[in-house]
């Protein structure tokens, strides 16, 4: 019968006894495997001990039983094992010996001939002789899908399958993907991207996440004595894979990671939508195919602000459940037009074991749904809320002090930034640890495809200078504080370590940074209310628009004392953009310490996505709350960003010095680069564009968090200024229905109506007609660079690496040559179009930043007026980095065609590769 394959790969492993795993641990990881949705498991890359079939048979697993082959060094090439005669009765006689082992079972549905082992006549005779004993089963093998039954490959990208699904490609059905979502360190971005497409057909059955448990080993640490879970390398052995044993859902202990709340939701079998909500219409889809919803009590329950409602909730009937893949709607009885104005509302679905199961007891929640219902409307704005008497305004040195009944708050001028805020007598941020401009994050093993652009942008060292500031108290006693900050690096740097789990840092120092290098202007309005209240409305932009960020927002730390983590949003296991259907919108109650993740080798931690307000207190009940304007993604840990990265291990993370509190506007994804899957999708990353952001810190004395954050922002927001790459300017206002006026070069001022071109440079000064305090500035270099589109390439990998990419102002997006069906020889070259004759003085080429294959050595560079007859201008060889090559010819040249060409590459391979070009022209 058709059924999808919910699956993971599985090594045998244990952290104190290597390959040897216990019948207590085999049959406890197959109860974490059904808690969690997972119907099949790829034995990889070997047969398994008899007891493991018998509790799949059992429990109900599906296999695939994978013959103990890989030749994996020898590749696909002539030179591998396939081929060659000698071996092939070892091809054979392992597949035959594995499908006499398990013929028996019925756990077993699937044969695999071995795994990355070549594609020769060998595997055909093993084929054969299985297909004597067995014709039952379908047989697989990864890739070399023209020998077997059915159709496989190993890590396609979201594109791939979403194309395959809809017969793009030639392939072989049904098609399993044997290997995906490789799950290394804090990763699985984007498995409902894979899933929705593979529930779109039955031609697609479903695959195997690399993998299950990590392979992870105790060890001890020879000074301290202190046992820790190692990887490759720390046991003095080379060459080791480093981190890259560490690819599991479940940690090494057997611990969930969590990735493996994720794997449980896009593998549930039931699924739930809204229909018309606002008359309690929802629709239940059972997606099993033989299988009815018996085993389940469905219950729902109604969320208000993130708080289940008393006696809102109910149990549908067990006839109102569909049986196997049939859909169903049915009406919950809520009353829409009897909700709080003021308040969200959100609608819960669970399917609650109506019985002990084998795996978990009865009440155990094994699927379950959120759906949306309203958002709060009129929310009273802060303005109004906030009682107290009138703040003072006075100055202290180098900062600006505002002074209330119940708080003091300075402000650094130099920075920009809240310098210090103490809340009824007690300090709630110390000296220079206030709100900053932040774009880093720790790197996450998936994060090798763009980690090096953010050091070498100076991300993890950025300094805040005020450009210009204005202060002023408002009719109603308000406070007001403006400031236009930059927030640049003194120099870029290079981190270096790999996959080995221990990083250390190349600081560029003899490479200044300058005016045009990378860098951020935030326009920042501070509003200070009566009772203390402070809220924040910034415009952030950049000189580089395509440059992707980790993450943009702001941080700070606070005492270690505000250990109390409470949050509305998403939760309670860390989520991202890209990994965050598990984690419902409610609220949320923890600690900073319970925020922290074991990861074998520290990295980013703590995220939670879609955040309306944050909490930090002490056990007194007193601390802060931030508001969101938006939504915000937040996190609270006792450790940087930068000692979460240099710690190669937990134990030998440093004494926390407080809470490190991060408020961005949004935070990149986690894709699934460190092998195979790619990049998050475009969607899922932050790139430095005009970005607002905005959010209220209020004081919290007796836990009242709840209550103060049932506000609205009322201040002033920033005008904000941005250039686009061909010149033009555009204004945007965080006033809505308010006039912008703005002046170049000191000019007249006009009335701001659309973006206008200013390719030649100057400065652009910009205010609300009605306020002209809140006036911003920003000055603009003349654009060299030229439009300009690809006419003609040497070669290029269609679809990933096509040479339109050097043109789109993305360095995550490649040009490279083609690998998939044949490799070309150098030279390769790419010809670009100018649309006219120009007068050309150099070029710029930036070498692709997320690994080195493909990097150009030595280049030419050719002009042409017809792009038929060639002239030479110039030959030159590239640093080895990553860095931006700007490369200026000794004397202007004319003409309307450039061709690019690159004669070798830094590692001496066939390939060729970049990630942007640019003609500096007149």
């Amino acid at each position: 019968k058709t059924v999808k394959l919910k699956g993971v790969n599985r090594h045998e492993t244990n952290p104190e006894h290597g390959k040897v795993v216990t019948r207590e641990q085999m049959e406890a990881e197959v109860k974490l495997m059904k808690r969690a949705n997972i119907n099949h498991v790829r034995n990889s890359h070997y047969p398994e001990p008899a007891y493991w079939y018998y509790l799949c048979d059992k429990y109900g697993i599906y296999l695939e039983d994978e013959a103990n082959i890989e030749s994996h060094e020898y590749y696909y090439g002539k030179e591998s094992l396939s081929h060659v005669p000698e071996w092939k009765n070892a091809h054979v006689a392992r597949n035959i010996e594995m499908v006499h082992s398990t013929i028996n079972h019925p756990a077993v549905v699937i044969w695999s001939l071995g795994n990355e082992a070549g594609p020769g006549d060998n595997f055909v005779a093993a084929y054969q002789a299985i297909k004597k004993i067995d014709t039952s089963r379908p047989v697989q093998y990864e890739r070399n899908n023209t020998i077997v039954d059915m159709g496989s490959n190993q890590y396609p990208s979201i594109d791939w399958v979403r194309g395959a699904v809809k017969g793009t490609y030639k392939l072989k059905y049904p098609f399993h993907i044997s290997e995906y979502s490789h799950s290394m360190g804090n990763a699985v971005g984007n498995l409902i991207d894979y899933w929705e497409a593979i529930e779109s057909t039955n031609f697609f059955m479903g695959g195997a996440i690399w993998d299950w448990i990590d392979q992870a080993m105790y060890y001890y640490d020879k000074k301290t004595g202190e046992r820790f879970l190692a990887y490759g390398g720390d046991f003095g052995d080379k060459p080791n894979d480093g981190t890259f044993v560490n690819n599991g859902l479940i940690f090494a202990d057997m611990k969930p990671k969590p990735q493996y709340f994720e794997v449980k939701k896009v593998y549930q079998n039931a699924g739930v939508k809204a229909v018309d909500i606002q008359q309690g219409k929802i629709e239940l889809f059972n997606k099993n195919y033989f299988k009815d919803l018996s085993d389940y009590q469905v219950q729902w329950s109604l969320y208000k602000d993130g708080v289940e409602v008393k006696n809102s909730a109910g149990t549908i009937s067990a006839a109102d459940l569909p049986t196997a893949r049939q859909r169903k709607q049915l009406i919950l009885p809520i009353n829409y037009a009897q909700l709080d104005a003021g308040s969200e509302y959100f609608v819960k679905v669970q399917f609650i074991l109506n019985t002990d199961r084998p795996w978990a007891a009865k009440g155990f929640v094994q699927m379950e749904e959120q759906l949306f219902v309203k958002a709060a409307e009129n929310k009273p704005l802060i303005s109004a809320v906030a009682q107290g008497g009138a703040p003072s305004l006075s100055k202290e040195g180098d900062l600006q002090v505002v002074k209330g009944d119940q708080f003091i708050a300075k402000f650094d001028n130099k920075t920009g930034s809240i310098y210090n805020l103490t809340y009824a007598g007690k300090q709630v941020i110390r000296d220079g640890e206030g709100p900053k401009l932040d774009a880093l994050r720790a790197p996450v093993d998936n994060d090798n495809w763009a980690y090096q652009q953010w050091f070498e942008k100076g991300l993890h060292n950025l300094k805040h200078k005020v450009l210009s500031s204005n202060s002023y108290t408002k009719k109603d006693g308000t406070v007001v504080l403006a400031f236009t900050v930059e927030s640049q690096a003194p120099y870029g740097a290079s981190l270096l370590g790999g996959t080995s789990g221990t990083y250390t840092l190349k600081e560029h120092t003899d490479k200044p940074f300058g005016k045009d290098d990378f860098k951020f202007t935030s326009n920042q309005i501070w509003t200070i209310y009566k009772d203390g209240s402070i809220e924040l409305s910034s415009s952030i932009t950049s000189n580089n628009a395509s440059v992707v960020l980790a993450r943009l927002g702001y941080a700070l730390q606070l005492p270690t004392e505000y250990g109390n983590y409470s949050y509305y949003g998403r939760g309670p296991i860390n989520n991202y953009a890209d990994r965050k259907t598990a984690q419902f919108i409610e609220l949320h109650k923890s600690t900073v310490k319970d925020q922290f993740v074991p990861w074998p080798n520290p990295q980013n931690m703590s995220n939670n996505e879609d955040v309306r307000w944050t909490a930090l207190t002490n056990n007194a009940g007193q601390g802060v709350v931030f508001i969101a304007k938006e939504h915000l993604s937040t996190s609270a840990l006792d450790y940087s960003e930068l000692e979460l990265t240099f710690a190669p291990h937990p134990y030998q993370l440093p004494k926390s010095s407080g809470v490190h509190v991060h408020l961005d506007a949004a935070v990149t994804g986690l894709g699934g680069n460190s092998c195979g899957q790619g990049p998050p999708l475009e969607k899922d990353r932050v790139k430095a564009v005009p970005t607002a952001i905005g959010f209220i810190i209020r004081p919290i004395q007796n836990n009242d968090m709840i209550a103060k954050a049932q506000v609205a922002t009322a201040g002033d927001a920033p005008i904000s200024l941005a250039r686009s790459s061909n010149g033009e300017v555009s204004i945007q206002s965080g006033n809505k229905n308010e006039t912008v006026l703005y002046s170049l070069n000191n000019a007249k001022a006009s009335v701001y109506k659309a973006p206008f071109d200013l390719r030649a440079g100057g400065t652009v000064t910009a205010w609300y007609q009605q306020n002209e305090k809140l006036k911003v500035t920003q000055q603009y270099t003349k654009i060299e660079t030229i439009p300009m589109e690809v006419v003609f390439a040497s070669s290029q990998e269609t679809g990933e690496g096509d040479a339109k990419n050097l043109l789109d102002g993305d360095p995550s997006s490649i040009w490279h040559t083609m690998y998939s069906f044949t490799v070309a020889q150098y030279p390769h070259w790419v010809d670009f179009d100018a649309g006219s004759s120009k007068t050309i003085k150099g070029f710029t080429f930036l070498p692709r930043q997320d690994g080195p294959n493909g990097d150009i050595k030595d280049y030419k560079i050719q002009v042409s007026k017809d792009g038929k007859n060639w002239e030479d201008v110039m030959s030159g060889s590239f640093e080895r980095n990553k860095k931006l090559k700007t490369v200026r010819f000794e004397k202007p040249v004319k003409g309307r065609y450039i061709r690019f060409t690159g004669l070798n590459s830094q590692r001496g391979d066939d390939y060729a590769s970049g990630a942007e070009f640019a003609v500096i022209a007149e």
